[in-house]
């Protein structure tokens, strides 16, 4: 009877009915129990020890499983592994053991070689809710990276328990750095040495539109050695200045050595050119000529760039190794740069100036000196012009990584009035048809986002720019080109297409829509119980001209009013008039500006309306009349 009472409770805790309903509410899965141990041995041994018990509601939360764990041959080793699934009544349905998981690379296709590996539980639900119990030890030499307590994973997704604890027996410097923990229910037992968090019960975090990373409202807990290896090299640590020492002396340091005879093309390659700017330039573009990307992370080589001799001699490497090999080339010409680590991708992830622990996914470089301010090199990119970043690695802290130790500094941000879009469009009417001829100039932001068209093969460019003018029925497109001014970072595009009449007729009367081009602004509906603040990453700025010209035989009868907004957020203008020029063209002249910035959530309605405006303005019309 006591066995069968230990089974029947160890069903029931898996029963998915009995959640409560603070929990379910917008909650794609709910973490049931996660109870994370971190066993700190010595410098360069640590065991961490999962459980991860996960119910999935609906199809949305299948990636909140998450039972996996990474591997490689050198340095990290799978101990044990097995999961357990469980119906909505929390009967077992599969057990999994460790031979059971499937393994594969843990990189993608653009490395040549890795040894990096992951192994994971592959399981297709047959229904809806379910339960997975994932169990894993797993074994490891690098203590660089200390796994944070970081309970929820992301949107619509609930906690019922969550535990954090790291064991540090042999009393190894250990440091932490707490967020947002204020408002739930935790229980907390810290030493000098280790660390010890319990949380319950925090319901699922909703989205908002155009609210900060999730990442910055959850809990979290960033935790550190002083005291560290990474792949068997050992280092000391307390701040960004001597984590930046250890990473220049360990990794980067003697990696910089060119072969004679590429420093002798260098030189002749900027032979007379007088200013670092320039020769900076032509070392850029000679070296994006050179190489291409592709990704090398075997041991260590992860996070030490391969030599610069090796670059040089395949023409090729990832952004360790190409930013290393645009470094000496630089260095050869007595130009100084540095070594930065930083977060890309395009939601300005930042590496945190307040706690120094290993971060990063990506190197750029940075070159002081040469100009008023710093240049910034996207080594990785072939195609990118000399000092542009665009939205892959703006506005953000990076690491630079120098002689005498660890920088934190910003790369650069693109403002509102940088971020610029012009459009002159010339459209002509009749009365089932349109003509247009659109002249477009992009920069800041948006030229990164839209110089690759020009390498697009035709069909593509064309499926693009139906895309764009989704709002224009049976268009067809007579003449597309470009150009790419790299030396000032814009991007022109000149097309010329016809297209179904994109307005409406009543009577003798045509009623013309202004908006030719559709305002790059999302309706944005009401939240009386906003939450989040508000947060616009990258502010922008378009300007568009749309002149029309007006079908024979027919005149404006009514035209809107002029109008012109300003607010917080940003501002909005637009004009209707006949052309002084030709009083058969009408001049539509519209410009919205958005800026970069966060506001309290309370301000999400003004917010709200601001967008909404844009939007509804943009669609009014004008009423054209036949003459007679």
């Amino acid at each position: 009877m006591l066995l069968s009472g230990i089974l029947c409770f160890a069903q029931d805790s898996y029963q998915s009915i009995i959640l409560k309903k603070e929990l379910t509410e917008h909650a794609n899965a709910v973490i049931r129990d996660e109870n994370i141990q971190i066993e700190i041995e010595d410098v360069d041994k640590m065991t961490v020890t999962t459980k991860r018990v996960v119910t999935v509601l609906n199809k949305y939360g299948n990636g909140f499983v998450r039972a996996y764990d990474f591997y490689d041959d050198g340095d990290a080793k799978i101990k044990s592994q097995s999961a357990y699934v469980y119906n909505k009544m929390g009967a077992e349905i599969k057990k999994y053991k460790q031979r059971d998981f499937k393994d594969q690379s843990a990189v993608g296709s653009s490395n040549l070689y890795s040894d990096n590996r992951v192994s994971y539980l592959d399981y297709s639900p047959m229904s809806y809710p379910y339960t997975v119990v994932y169990e894993s030890e797993v074994q490891m030499s690098t203590t660089v990276f200390i796994q944070p307590f970081h309970p929820v994973d992301g949107y619509y997704v609930s906690v019922e328990s969550s535990k954090y604890q790291l064991k540090n027996p042999n009393h190894i410097p250990v440091r932490y750095l707490e967020a947002n923990l204020d408002s739930i229910q935790l229980e907390k037992n810290n030493t000098d040495f280790e660390i010890s968090y319990a949380v319950k019960n925090i319901p699922a975090y909703k989205y908002e539109p155009y609210s900060p990373q999730i990442s910055e409202m959850t809990p979290k807990v960033k935790v550190a050695l002083n005291r560290f290896s990474l792949m068997g090299v050992e280092g000391t640590a307390e701040n960004w200045k001597e984590f930046g020492k250890w990473q220049y002396e360990n990794l980067i340091k003697g990696r910089d050595e060119l072969y004679s005879s590429t420093q002798a093309e260098i030189t002749e390659l900027v032979k007379g050119v007088e200013t670092d700017y320039e020769k900076a330039k032509l070392i850029y573009e000679y070296m994006q000529g050179k190489t291409r990307y592709i990704s090398v992370q075997l041991g260590i080589g992860g996070w030490e760039p391969i030599l610069a001799t090796e670059v040089d001699r395949v023409g090729y490497g990832d952004c360790k190794g190409l930013t290393n090999y645009m470094k000496a080339l630089l260095a050869s010409q007595g130009i100084k740069s540095n070594y930065a680590v930083v977060y890309a991708g395009d939601e300005q992830k930042d590496i945190d100036p307040d706690f120094a622990s290993m971060q990063g996914n990506h190197v750029i470089l940075n070159v002081p000196g040469i100009a008023e301010e710093d240049v910034w090199l996207e080594c990785t990119s072939q195609s990118l012009p000399f000092n542009y970043l665009g939205d892959f690695t703006d506005n953000r802290h990076v690491l630079l990584i120098k002689e005498d130790g660890g920088e934190i500094v910003k790369t650069p941000n693109y403002e509102c009035d940088i971020n610029l879009e012009e459009t002159l469009c010339e459209i002509g009417l009749s009365e089932d048809a349109f003509t247009a001829s659109i002249k477009k100039q992009s920069k800041g932001i948006p030229y990164g986002n839209n110089y690759h068209i020009q390498a697009q093969k035709d069909k593509d460019q064309n499926l693009y720019y139906k895309e764009v003018f989704g709002n224009l029925q049976g268009i067809h497109f007579d003449h597309l080109s470009f150009e790419n001014d790299k030396e000032q970072a814009s991007f022109s595009e000149e097309l010329e297409f016809t297209g179904k009449k994109f307005y409406t007729t009543a009577g003798n009367r045509i009623l013309l829509p202004l908006n030719f081009i559709e305002p790059e602004i999302d309706m944005v509906s009401r939240n009386e119980d906003r939450l989040y603040p508000v947060e616009i990453l990258r502010g922008f700025t378009n300007n568009d001209q749309f002149n029309f010209k007006i079908p024979e035989g027919y005149a404006v009868e009514a035209l809107p009013e002029a109008i012109s907004i300003e607010t917080d957020f940003g501002s909005f203008k637009l004009s209707v008039q006949s052309s002084q020029d030709d009083p058969n063209i009408l001049v539509v002249k519209r410009s919205v500006s958005v800026k970069q910035g966060q506001w309290p959530a309370a301000q999400f309605g003004d917010f709200r309306e601001f967008l909404n405006k844009i939007n509804m303005l943009s669609n009014q019309k004008a009423v054209l009349v036949k003459n007679g």
